[in-house]
């Protein structure tokens, strides 16, 4: 058949093959993005909370105090 080809794996690749190859990656890069998205809030609010707790602390709430030290 087609014996002086330098590639004989081209031909077997087909164009849905392609394309679900294409969507397979986008799929797991929407995935990636939203886990991280999620991931980043998280330690966002985290921050939020730990600067209220220093806050609350320099004003002398001794209850903050206690909790902030603790998690230090």
């Amino acid at each position: 058949m087609r014996e002086n080809m330098a590639c004989r794996f081209c031909p077997k690749i087909k164009k849905y093959d392609v394309i679900w190859v294409i969507f397979v990656c986008v799929a797991m890069w929407g995935v990636n993005k939203y886990q991280n998205y999620k991931i980043e809030q998280r330690e966002q609010q985290k921050f939020k909370d730990f600067e209220l707790l220093q806050k609350k602390c320099l004003y002398g709430d001794n209850g903050a105090c206690k909790i902030l030290y603790q998690k230090q």
